[in-house]
């Protein structure tokens, strides 16, 4: 016989997974990847922006190791890939019919503001000191700059991660295209009331 406390964890846990598999029937066809990422704070927003927005996946790419366990909740949900190198990356983007958009400062740059994003994109974020190779701004579809008009050239890479997503989901929502323009995967009635602290 079951004790209370082992039966309503089984349900919470059996509620879980019916919020997961929910969650993974409303994915979007969209993925993000960081390119060397130094700062484990930085993957660990963009794996929970991710979540977010409900991209299919995250690639961290390069030989560092990363601890993600900043976004422990959202990574149970949310399809971590750690790859190699760039071959294994570019590899990754063709096995999984991505269309690959950099995001860097280039001469072949696109405002994000007049950016058309391709189907089924792969955002591509460079590392935060030495951006991207020139060999993955060169096999991209797409290459998109954020505006910016402070004196720091440049953004954090989980901002400019959020923002690049975000970016791509408005561009749906103008659209018509967005499945679920109020937000919100989960549906009301699974969905855990907030406990009052």
């Amino acid at each position: 016989m079951m004790t209370k406390e082992e039966f309503d964890h089984q349900r919470r846990m059996a509620r879980r997974e019916r919020r997961r598999e929910h969650y993974r029937r409303g994915l979007r066809s969209m993925a993000i990847a960081g390119w060397n990422t130094s700062k484990e704070h930085n993957v660990g927003t963009l794996v929970r922006t991710a979540h977010a927005v409900a991209a299919q996946e995250v690639v961290l790419v390069g030989d560092r190791e990363w601890n993600i366990e900043a976004a422990k909740t959202a990574q149970d949900f949310t399809d971590v890939t750690i790859l190699e190198d760039e071959t294994a990356f570019l590899d990754h983007v063709r096995n999984r019919n991505w269309s690959l958009v950099a995001v860097e400062l280039d001469d072949r740059a696109v405002s994000l503001f007049e950016a058309e994003y391709p189907q089924n994109p792969c955002f591509l974020l460079g590392a935060e000191r030495d951006g991207l190779p020139q060999s993955l701004i060169d096999a991209a579809e797409v290459v998109v700059q954020i505006p910016q008009w402070g004196l720091v050239p440049c953004l954090n890479l989980a901002v400019a991660g959020s923002i690049v997503m975000y970016d791509y989901l408005a561009k749906l929502q103008r659209k018509g295209a967005l499945d679920r323009p109020d937000g919100g995967l989960v549906p009301q009635e699974s969905r855990e009331p907030r406990r009052s602290q």
